[in-house]
């Protein structure tokens, strides 16, 4: 008897571990890095999140990036109010600690009625994410990881669903080396500085952290 349980007991244990290995569910995430308020009239900012009804706010993480040849990813979940210029926007290696835009890496999120554009920008170089690469996502429920990439001579961006459960780059929704609309800028951010920049959005998860895949 005690045989038959202790084999059952280990048959269990292998099925478990194999179900892990091949997926789970996803932990949730909430809260934010710390920040400081650049500029913007939030309803809400605090350290559960950041709310903005209009246009257009701006803060910036306390914690500043290694800067060239690093880094980092940003787990990152947003809402975008039901108006047109609804969007946000994560800003990576930035030289101004105004965290404009105009320089480093903007990976932004935009409504348009039910469904979400995206685009990448390097040091105020836009080009848009492929429509396709977007189908799946919804403005009301933004649940992304963002790596940035700011090696060598030029960046690379990817971005996934956060409830992938195998991160590569063949894995994810958007690659900027060949999901956007044109080639982006040979070019990497310059700086040290990331934040986070609304319009109409709510952001109730930025958790800041090393990459998910390797240079």
């Amino acid at each position: 008897m005690e045989k038959f349980i202790l084999k059952s007991l280990l048959i269990l244990g292998f099925l478990a571990t194999a179900a892990c290995s091949s997926g789970g569910e996803v932990e949730d995430i909430s809260g934010l890095d710390s920040y400081s308020v650049v500029s913007g009239s939030f309803s809400q900012a605090d350290s559960t999140a950041l709310h903005i009804a209009g246009t257009t706010g701006v803060v910036r993480f306390t914690s500043t990036l290694p800067g060239v040849s690093s880094s980092r990813s940003i787990s990152l979940k947003a809402s975008l109010n039901n108006v047109t210029l609804s969007d946000v926007s994560a800003v990576f290696y930035a030289s101004d600690s105004s965290v404009s835009g105009s320089t480093g890496i903007v990976v932004t999120f935009s409504r348009t009625g039910a469904s979400v554009n995206a685009s990448i920008t390097f040091n105020g170089q836009t080009r848009t994410v492929t429509s396709s690469d977007m189908g799946f996502y919804i403005p009301n429920n933004i649940d992304v990881v963002i790596d940035v990439h700011n090696v060598g001579t030029k960046s690379r961006v990817y971005i996934w669903r956060r409830d992938n459960l195998v991160y590569a780059p063949t894995s994810a929704d958007v690659d900027s080396n060949s999901d956007v609309s044109s080639a982006l800028p040979t070019a990497v951010g310059p700086g040290t500085f990331a934040g986070l920049i609304l319009n109409y959005a709510t952001v109730t998860a930025a958790q800041v952290s090393t990459p998910k895949v390797l240079d």
